[in-house]
């Protein structure tokens, strides 16, 4: 009996320091696969419309810019813990870029908001972390090029160009203010530092 008991705790000991271990794990990488690059938001008064009816239209927009591979769906996101409500987001992905676009309705307007995401590989993260040598090396194996830079901006110009076309064929429909040339700029945070 008193072997059983020893097994027991000694099991339990070994499995709660390996969830321990994976939770630190997945925090680790999860907080660092994905660099904000970029986002926008604004808000339509007094206009009503599902988040559905939004991404419909914003689909058949950038479907319609002709970009290979782009991998559209629809998401729920967590408004906070796991145990929080979720909200349903438009996920844009192509290459290493994530594009999730939030449209819901708030008081009597419409919010629309997006966070331009760029996705670093496991093994950049891993290398980085390193001792000493990691963010050197990880500079020096994984460059920051003009391409990648190119990119991003090929990528946002495009999104945020159908995002701000969506919306402006909804404001001239309805009747509604366009947004101003200060409301219709992205926010970007500089990512990819040399």
């Amino acid at each position: 009996m008193e072997e059983i008991l020893d097994f027991v705790i000694q099991f339990g000991s070994y499995f709660l320091f390996g969830i321990i271990v994976a939770i630190l794990l997945k925090l680790i990488i999860s907080s660092s696969i994905k660099e904000h690059h970029s986002h926008w938001n604004t808000l339509i008064d007094d206009f009503k419309s599902s988040p559905k009816e939004f991404y419909d239209l914003l689909k058949k927009e950038i479907y319609a810019n002709g970009i290979k591979n782009v991998h559209m769906k629809e998401v729920r996101l967590k408004t906070g813990n796991v145990f929080s409500s979720s909200r349903l987001y438009l996920r844009i992905e192509w290459k290493e870029y994530q594009y999730d676009i939030c449209a819901a309705p708030v008081g009597k307007g419409f919010f629309i908001s997006y966070w331009l995401l760029y996705k670093n590989s496991i093994v950049k993260i891993l290398i980085g972390k390193f001792p000493f040598i990691g963010a050197w090396l990880a500079r020096k194996l994984f460059p920051v090029t003009y391409y990648k830079m190119d990119t991003a901006s090929m990528f946002l110009s495009y999104c945020h160009s159908s995002v701000l076309k969506v919306l402006d064929a909804i404001t001239n429909e309805k009747g509604l203010r366009s947004l101003s040339e200060s409301e219709r700029k992205p926010v970007l945070n500089n990512i990819f530092k040399r």
